[in-house]
């Protein structure tokens, strides 16, 4: 984790409440200037009601959300599985993708490794939530992440490792797509799950 992430990870809140959204605010806000607004075409691939969409992704040259429920407002959205979305579109057109889910968002990760090379010297933006915290101290993770973070799905110990195996991912993240990690923004939840908010930018 660089200075930075750490000192946001310091200050930011610490639960999965109001203050959580905050924290998921700024961390977007940090990804989309980064990136650029002018420049930034989204793929929210956990839409939800449009909290995120109207505190920062409305900001975004284009947006295009996606989520199981129907939500009667002007967001351009799918209404499907994301993962059969993300298997089936063309996902070339976006340079931020945002992976809100409440606990595993390593599936769609590897769908967006498998499905969206970058070009040299782009800039590309990920945004996660990570919310296994239960379930890796009793020693398993989702499938996916064990093969983005190249370890075992069980594996003892898990829980008291799982900061370092969120790094581990991340930086994996950034090698399978043939990039570096240039920024990370990340804050962490205090109860239950123990979710864990990260922002990224990569660069080609």
């Amino acid at each position: 984790m660089t200075r930075l992430s750490q000192k946001l990870a310091n200050t930011l809140p610490r639960d999965n409440s109001p203050s959580a959204t905050r924290a998921k605010i700024v961390i977007r806000r940090n990804v989309l200037d980064a990136i650029g607004a002018e420049h930034a075409h989204v793929f929210d691939a956990f839409a939800g009601s449009g909290h995120m969409h109207a505190a920062v992704w409305s900001a975004a040259a284009s947006y295009v959300g996606c989520d199981e429920k129907f939500f009667r407002d002007d967001r351009l959205a799918y209404v499907a599985d994301n993962c059969r979305v993300m298997r089936a579109i063309d996902l070339a057109p976006f340079n931020v993708f945002d992976f809100d889910a409440y606990g595993s968002p390593w599936e769609q990760v590897l769908i967006l490794i498998a499905r969206r090379p970058l070009t040299a010297g782009e800039r590309f933006g990920v945004v996660l939530t990570d919310g296994q915290g239960l379930n890796m101290r009793m020693g398993a993770t989702s499938t996916a992440f064990a093969k983005v973070a190249g370890i075992r799905a069980v594996l003892a110990g898990m829980g008291a490792e799982r900061d370092h195996l969120i790094d581990r991912a991340v930086g994996r993240l950034g090698w399978l797509m043939g990039a570096k990690i240039e920024r990370r923004w990340e804050a962490h939840g205090k109860f239950g799950s123990a979710m864990r908010y990260i922002g990224l930018i990569l660069v080609a």
